[in-house]
């Protein structure tokens, strides 16, 4: 589904991708570990094209998403985010969020949008508040949302960039949980995470990231109770 080959990124001498080489495959759930500043972030960024490469290849099922000729916007349509900090519009209500892409992206009808924007609003349970204005809702009613509207463009891939880091942690677990049942519906995500324990028993692979490289990449049972590398052991000690 997605491939990605020999991928670097700088900004000005700091190199923050170093040479990223990886597969994505369909209904896989990919958690990214790794110390802030190891290139978690804008290795999803990349992917979305939120930032240009400086060179490798991103193939998105067989298209090279970093050709000059790709379709931002129509590739965000099948590979949506979730950010750490929502990006919600909070001069609008919840229902509006969720139907403004749809309709002015794929310029679908307005009664379709709301139809569909209360399917998935009720997906993350939060149908009741589809009209209830953004700024009354708690950190974790405000990332419900968020993925709603990712869920809106019925994409193949979903990131999530530190979806809980923001979170007051009395609220993480209800977000875990609508991404955890994600994960079973067999919807393909990426996550960069700290959340160690979502990671275990949720990933399929976990990848460890550290000065802009993939330390290890392996099973969550292989990371967790048996990491090879000594950066790996190092940076999980701290969560024991």
């Amino acid at each position: 589904m997605l491939e990605i080959k020999n991928l670097k990124k700088s900004f000005s001498t700091q190199e923050v991708l170093k040479d990223i080489s990886l597969n994505i495959y369909e209904k896989e759930v990919v958690c990214i570990i790794g110390p802030s500043g190891s290139g978690k972030s804008t290795f999803l960024r990349c992917i979305n094209l939120l930032e240009d490469v400086d060179s490798g290849s991103i193939n998105f099922n067989g298209i090279d998403i970093t050709s000059d000729k790709v379709d931002i916007n129509k590739l965000r349509t099948h590979i949506g985010m979730v950010f750490q900090s929502f990006n919600l519009f909070n001069n609008k209500n919840v229902i509006e969020n969720l139907t403004l892409a749809p309709i002015k992206i794929l310029k679908m009808d307005k009664a379709e949008a709301n139809n569909l924007a209360l399917e998935n609003l009720d997906k993350v349970g939060m149908k009741d508040f589809a009209y209830r204005s953004v700024d009354t809702l708690s950190g974790g009613q405000k990332q419900r949302v968020a993925i709603a509207r990712a869920l809106m463009m019925n994409p193949k891939i979903l990131l999530f960039d530190e979806p809980t880091s923001a979170l007051d942690p009395m609220v993480v677990g209800e977000v875990l949980s609508v991404m955890r049942d994600l994960a079973k519906s067999g919807m393909t995500m990426i996550v960069v995470t700290h959340e160690m324990s979502f990671a275990n028993s949720v990933a399929s692979r976990v990848i460890y990231m550290d000065e802009g490289m993939i330390i290890e990449d392996d099973l969550p049972e292989v990371i967790f109770k048996n990491p090879k590398n000594e950066k790996t052991r190092s940076f999980l000690a701290n969560f024991i």
